[in-house]
């Protein structure tokens, strides 16, 4: 059974089940089979959402329509640009306090204080200061990275890296010959490259416009830096001139791992396959990767296979051999192999399990570099040996924080030292294994999911659900307490009374209710029982009644009583048979509703009721056959309502004017990608936001010009839900990257007035420069709430003054001020606010010549 990521809290404490039914478009939970242990794996539920939803009604992603939509995004005219009054760029506002999926690590071989870690989705990152004390910074590559499985460096000029974009696990036959690759987790478009230490970046390897494949591994030959290899969803790729040119070596599906002999270059390895795809096994090269042959000795797996080289004998190298054929009884097994001749020969270690159910996801293994007796690995659970892995030893949960672990580093200097990456973030274990700590402190990688909501009363109280995490409550700190029920599910607000919160659970399995501002949640499922749910099943709280509730199986059911009990709408009867992904209720009346079914047989349907679910109706219309991610209904006119689409080459947004009888479809200029969130300003209508997998769009007049919203965001966010936050006149960006963002409405600013009108906060606020890194310029902003003496100062990182920006009296309020670094050499830089001589707050700044 999967092991859910629930920790026993101040909050909650929930025992849940799950099982996985069926396959159908993608997951599905019939709620009222039972259980079954064997299921499988609820991270391939994710995997293959993200996957459907983007891919329908193709079976896989386009080839190419990431890297051409985002080409033209950069063309659209921006906000800033669109109207003589724009708001402030995009702010984090966290989570800093923990880290999303994170798949890959690099330590910078001549100073390991310099570690690089790629996240599933959330890009490239660096951090000087060995990962302590909140140093770590986004790179900007000048592409649209989102997830990065393999980081490669030259181990003499570590200016050189490579790294590889996009995340493949499984293959499927089709038609013809034809292969798909089902389960994922971003868009790659080959290996990129940098000389100058990640200030600008070309394309190597360059599968831009083959965006369904993926980079597993890069290894750089240790005596030649101009060789380099690439294990890949295609098979292995080798470069002879640094990257400039590849040629295929080894057209074995799903390569994942390489091991180079560090003392005769000629002897390489590489494990490849998953899911039992065609050609597993671990492959030897003698004459430096030019030719492979299948290794003997080993037996056949069905899951990934990871290999490692034991640092003071390289010829001794290890084989982690996964399985995990779904539905299979060999679920959860494997074992660990051992050569002594550098695959030549294999002795079997150990077949103790360590994988779970995940051996195709999470599995690595690491022997200390100077003691073989030494081993960890890496499964759902982390294990840790000190017989050479004969006998391993799970590391109890809470020594080690969480889940799902993707891959280490050793430092190359102390041998006791090992970092591992898993679906929390980074760690760091100083004793080879035994205990860890967390090095995640400003990671902004969480992935936030469709369903986050803010109070109206309160702008510094919001609630989301995040992939590999709990629900997490934001309380105007970037720091996010605990809160919520699962990774996974809807949440709600009470729009009048912030005591009252709502939180689901994944597959649809129930609704939590707390009453105490997100403290404490209990069940508020009663009478909810039946029906086919959606992986992130959808449930809405009335604003104009916040007794009604809707919840979104295949059945909606609805409560008038605030989740004391619910019924069953529509007489019992499913909408079309499959389940709910999208809804909104409309502001204005608690009796009219739209939900959005997702194709597990037929294709999407959307349905409209009037009378609190008495009768629906199905208004699907023209509209595209395409997962409908997201719906807003107009605050003041129930009859105006949005749909944002799934896909490529579809209608990206849909919008009617007569409650769904008749719809205009909106495609150019908004970027051709997936359409994942749509917000309607409540102070002007007219004014929609929607949000993708580039970022944010918008229109000041219901649609008819379109302008990019992106000004302080990465290259690429993939939007997860936008929502307004009314009481400060903002919207909040919910990303499944990065963690979420807030800006000003548009709307915020009157007509007439050259110069934005800020809310002046309670207290003062230093935030962070933008853009960081920078070159040469950047701007930092601070708040005032009420006229002081402000000093603002830089200073370099060992405490040398440098600058004062500022040193006089200013009024209450926004301040923007700039620095300009052409005098400086690259670096880490402090700048220092006080206020009347106090100090109020000092951060970090990036730059880079």
């Amino acid at each position: 059974m999967f092991t859910l990521k629930f920790r026993t809290s101040a909050y909650l404490i929930i025992p849940i089940t799950l099982s996985i039914i069926a396959l159908v478009g993608f997951f599905l939970r019939d709620q009222s089979e039972s259980h079954d242990e064997k299921g499988g794996s609820d991270a391939l539920l994710a995997l293959d959402l993200w996957t459907t939803s983007r891919a329908y009604p193709g079976t896989d992603i386009q080839i190419a329509g990431y890297a051409s939509a985002y080409a033209e995004s950069r063309k659209m005219r921006r906000v800033s640009e669109a109207f003589a009054i724009a708001p402030s760029p995009w702010v984090s506002i966290g989570p800093t306090n923990f880290a999303g999926r994170t798949i890959s690590i690099l330590l910078n071989p001549i100073n390991p204080n310099t570690i690089y870690v790629g996240a599933a989705s959330g890009g490239l990152w660096r951090s000087h200061t060995g990962g302590l004390g909140a140093d770590w910074h986004r790179i900007v590559t000048g592409f649209p990275v989102l997830g990065v499985n393999a980081i490669a460096m030259h181990s003499a000029d570590t200016n050189t890296m490579y790294i590889g974009t996009g995340e493949v696990y499984r293959y499927n036959g089709s038609t013809g010959g034809i292969v798909i690759r089902a389960t994922r987790g971003s868009y790659g478009m080959g290996i990129l490259k940098t000389t100058d230490g990640g200030a600008t970046w070309t394309k190597s390897l360059d599968w831009t416009y083959n965006q369904q494949r993926g980079v597993q591994c890069i290894r750089i030959n240790p005596l030649n830096p101009f060789t380099v290899l690439a294990a890949t969803s295609e098979g292995v790729f080798k470069s002879t001139n640094g990257g400039v040119t590849w040629g295929s070596v080894l057209n074995v599906l799903l390569a994942q791992d390489i091991a180079i002999n560090p003392r005769d270059t000629a002897k390489i390895l590489v494990a490849c396959g998953n899911f039992a795809s065609t050609g597993s096994g671990v492959y030897r090269s003698t004459d430096g990767g030019e030719t492979f042959s299948l290794v003997s000795g080993l037996p056949q797996f069905t899951a990934k296979g990871m290999l490692e080289v034991y640092g003071a004998n390289p010829w001794s190298v290890y084989a982690s051999l996964g399985d995990t054929s779904i539905g299979s009884s060999s679920i959860g097994t494997g074992s660990l192999w051992k050569s002594t001749d550098f695959g030549g020969s294999w002795s079997l270690v150990s077949n103790q399990s360590v994988y779970g159910v995940q051996g195709w996801y999470s599995q690595f293994v690491a022997v200390h570099p100077s003691d073989s007796n030494r081993v960890v690995r890496g499964g759902q659970d982390i294990w840790r040996s000190t017989n050479g892995g004969v006998t391993s030893t799970q590391i109890p949960f809470g020594v080690v924080c969480w889940a799902d672990y993707h891959n280490y580093a050793h430092h190359p200097f102390n041998p006791n030292i090992l970092y591992i990456v898993d679906d929390g973030g980074v760690w760091r274990s100083t004793d080879f294994g035994n205990t860890y700590e967390g090095l995640n402190e400003g990671l902004l990688t969480s992935q936030f999911y469709n369903g986050f909501s803010c109070s109206a009363q309160d702008s510094n109280r919001a609630l989301g659900q995040v992939q590999d995490h709990f629900g997490w409550m934001y309380t105007g700190s970037p720091t996010w307490p605990e809160s919520g029920v699962d990774e996974i599910g809807w949440t709600a607000i009470h729009q009048s009374n912030d005591n009252i919160m709502y939180a689901g659970t994944r597959g649809g399995g129930a609704i939590y209710k707390s009453v105490n501002r997100g403290q404490s949640f209990s069940s508020s499922s009663a009478g909810i029982s039946g029906g086919v749910s959606a992986w992130n099943t959808p449930f809405v709280l009335s604003t104009s009644n916040p007794n009604y509730l809707y919840f979104g199986r295949s059945i909606v059911f609805k409560t008038t009583n605030g989740g004391t009990n619910w019924s069953a709408t529509n007489g019992g009867v499913a909408l079309d048979g499959n389940p709910s992904l999208s809804m909104a209720v409309a502001p204005t009346n608690q009796d009219t509703v739209f939900v959005g079914t997702v194709p597990g047989t037929g294709r999407i349907r959307i349905f409209r009721t009037t009378n609190g679910g008495s009768v629906w109706t199905n208004v699907t219309g023209d509209l595209p056959n395409r997962y409908p991610l997201d719906i807003a209904i107009d605050p003041r006119n129930s009859k105006i309502v949005y749909i944002a689409f799934g896909g490529f080459d579809t209608t990206r947004l849909a919008k009617s004017t007569d409650a769904g009888v008749t719809w205009t479809h909106f495609n150019t200029p908004l970027p051709n990608v997936p359409t994942t969130a749509v917000a309607v300003d409540p102070f002007n209508p007219d004014h929609v936001y929607v949000g993708n997998d580039l970022g944010v769009f918008v229109t000041t007049d219901a649609g008819v010009n379109w302008a990019s919203f992106n000004e302080g965001l990465a290259e690429a966010v993939i939007a997860g839900d936008l929502v307004i936050s009314s009481s400060n006149k903002s919207i909040r960006l919910a990303t499944h990257s990065n963690g979420v963002y807030t800006r000003k409405l548009l709307s915020s600013f009157p007509t007439g007035v050259n110069e934005p009108v800020y809310d002046i906060p309670e207290q003062y606020a230093l935030h962070q420069n933008f853009p960081n890194p920078f070159n040469p310029t950047t701007q930092i902003a601070y708040w005032l709430s009420k006229r002081e003496h402000v000093m603002l100062k830089v200073y370099d990182i060992g405490g040398r003054e440098l600058s004062t920006l500022v040193d006089r009296k200013e009024e209450a309020g926004r301040h923007l001020v700039e620095f300009d670094g052409s005098h400086f050499s690259s670096g880490v830089y402090l700048y220092v606010l006080r206020i009347s001589g106090r100090l109020v707050e000092a951060r970090k700044m990036i730059l880079i010549r």
